[in-house]
């Protein structure tokens, strides 16, 4: 087994361990007795010169740090003495304030304590990052809504304790970290700018597909993109990005491998300023940077451990997200799905030809829609027939639609941009609009873990069945 192989086998095998310790509840002395029997036996084959047996023992070791490393993440509620009583804290607000449409939810960690509260304020107040603040109200533990256990949601963001409408006022400004609060900055006059110069919805489009921030979407409009299989378009993850950078290779036929390689590494880095650096926008952008340095030297298949090598980074720095991140689960899914599937369809499709492009468009998208489909049905339900022709029809003007709303703040030329952008955003929204209303444009149903282990099962199956008939055409002689 190839060095990489092995690697990409650690990387499985911590996440495994972490998913088994995510759905059942392992004590700590239990898992330390497997490390050690796992470390013990991994020895024992190694100088044994029984090599595959040694390196099973690696993998179910590597299994247990998984496990361990979710253990070590679940803490004590600090607030637990404190809940459901009133409180008057002061501390910061440690995060960007995420606006909606009628509220906004606004990260607080109060002085003395390393966890954080999550506020729901009204929009009459304006707050920012870095705002010292003293609040007044009730802090309780997030509430569950069905099957949804928002409570273990919130916690991979450090939130252990929510408090609705309480009093809060603003002491000082600008107290924290300099750089993070200048990007803030940034992208609130960004987003101020672009509200200025284009009509609504559109406005809250775009500012959706740049920043990720669709909770100013009306609810009706958000809809409409879930039910197309277009939400990638409104999220800021590696689903989105993963697909961009993949349609910005493509002009590299036209302006040269080296030219688009910058081209895009300058988009990426715009795109992390203008969105101010989350953590979601960063854990994208190395995706994207990643596929782009892939796609570069022509060795698509390169991407494979250097995917893994980010995501076991990911999981160590936080285990929560490989069950609790959604975002996380599609991006990941979505980048193998294109990396591995995308050729795959080529070798398929030689004869047809590209039409300006939509071939390529609608691979990439059928790519990405079948790997990700068993996640999606999992966590949504809903299972888009239309988000192959949708996609087509959006994704060939996704990037102007980006580049003119960027130079939309641009002074004095910047109306004529945001003129064209606004026209493009109003198509997209009237494309989304058109097939979510046809019938059976998509399919509700929602499927059980058995279900959903079944269908990852099956989409191996596929990739390896047309793997199969694509080696027979390539392998056909020409006549």
């Amino acid at each position: 087994m190839s060095k990489s192989k092995i690697f990409i086998g650690i990387a499985l095998s911590f996440a495994v361990g972490i998913l088994i310790a995510s759905k059942f509840n392992i004590p700590a002395s239990a898992t330390d007795i497997f490390l050690a029997v796992c470390a013990a036996g991994f020895g024992l084959f190694f100088f044994g010169q029984n090599k595959k047996s040694a390196l099973a023992a690696l993998f179910l070791f590597c299994a247990g740090l998984g496990a361990l490393r979710l253990g070590m993440s679940v803490v004590p509620n600090e607030y637990q003495n404190l809940l459901d009583n009133k409180q008057q804290l002061e501390g910061y607000i440690t995060e960007d304030v995420d606006v909606r449409s009628n509220e906004q939810l606004i990260t607080f960690t109060p002085d003395g304590f390393s966890q954080n509260i999550l506020i729901t304020a009204p929009l009459t107040q304006k707050f920012f990052y870095g705002d010292w603040v003293v609040v007044e109200g009730k802090p309780t533990v997030p509430k569950n809504t069905g099957d949804f256990d928002y409570e273990k949601y919130l916690e991979r963001f450090n939130v252990y304790a929510v408090m609705s409408y309480p009093k809060v006022m603003i002491l000082k400004s600008n107290r924290l970290n300099p750089v993070k609060y200048q990007l803030f900055r940034v992208k609130e006059a960004f987003s101020g700018k672009i509200k200025e110069l284009l009509d609504e919805p559109q406005d809250g489009l775009l500012l959706a597909i740049l920043t990720g921030q669709k909770g100013i979407l009306p609810q009706a409009i958000v809809s409409d993109f879930s039910e197309t299989g277009a939400s990638h378009i409104i999220a800021v993850d590696g689903y989105k990005v993963t697909i961009i950078v993949t349609l910005l290779a493509a002009l590299a036929v036209y302006l040269g491998r080296r030219a688009v390689f910058w081209l895009t590494i300058f988009a990426l880095i715009g795109f992390v300023i203008i969105t101010g650096a989350p953590s979601s926008v960063l854990r994208a952008a190395i995706m994207g940077f990643l596929l782009l340095i892939a796609l570069n030297i022509g060795r698509q298949y390169s991407i494979v451990p250097a995917l893994f090598f980010a995501a076991l980074v990911m999981l160590i720095a936080n285990p929560r997200i490989l069950f609790w991140d959604v975002g996380f689960q599609l991006s990941f899914a979505a980048t193998l799905g294109i990396v591995h599937f995308l050729p795959v369809f080529n070798q398929l499709t030689p004869k047809i030809p590209e039409g300006f492009g939509v071939k390529k468009y609608f691979l990439i998208t059928l790519a990405a829609v079948v790997s990700t489909m068993p996640i999606i049905l999992l966590d949504f339900g809903v299972l888009s027939l239309s988000a192959p022709i949708v996609n087509v029809l959006i994704m060939p003007i996704l990037s102007l639609t980006m580049l003119f709303g960027f130079l939309s703040v641009l002074p004095v030329v910047g109306p004529g941009f945001a003129f064209v952008a606004n026209l493009f955003l109003l198509y997209i929204l009237k494309i989304t609009s058109f097939f979510a209303g046809l019938p059976y444009s998509y399919l509700n149903f929602q499927i059980s873990a058995l279900i959903f282990w079944v269908l990852i099962g099956g989409v191996f199956g596929v990739y390896f069945l047309l793997k199969f008939f694509a080696s027979k055409i390539e392998n056909q002689p020409e006549v």
